[in-house]
């Protein structure tokens, strides 16, 4: 939120919304597993760069163990390494709108 709220001006925010939020839950397997995209395997391994993909597989495989999610070592990483890329690209862009 910080990162994606501090990369756009103020007049932008709803433009944010329909070209990058709607798109994110869209390709992020909220509405269906990773593992149905198999059939189309170049963008199983494309949607892998999106966030939401490793949260909601990993709710997926808390909620629901028995239907087909990613690996835990998988969603933790993954939500690891987005945490701290993102975080620390919030922070750089919020202190560059907060001391300019």
């Amino acid at each position: 939120g910080l990162a994606l709220g501090c990369s756009m001006q103020q007049t932008h925010i709803g433009l944010m919304f329909s070209l990058i939020v709607a798109p994110m839950i869209f390709f992020g397997c909220t509405y269906y597993p990773w593992s149905a995209l198999e059939k189309f395997p170049v963008l199983q391994k494309a949607v892998l760069v999106n966030p939401l993909v490793y949260a909601s597989e990993g709710l997926r495989g808390t909620m629901v163990p028995q239907f087909p999610h990613l690996s835990l070592f998988a969603v933790l990483g993954g939500l690891l390494f987005f945490n701290v890329l993102l975080f620390a690209l919030g922070l750089r862009w919020f202190y560059g709108k907060a001391v300019s």
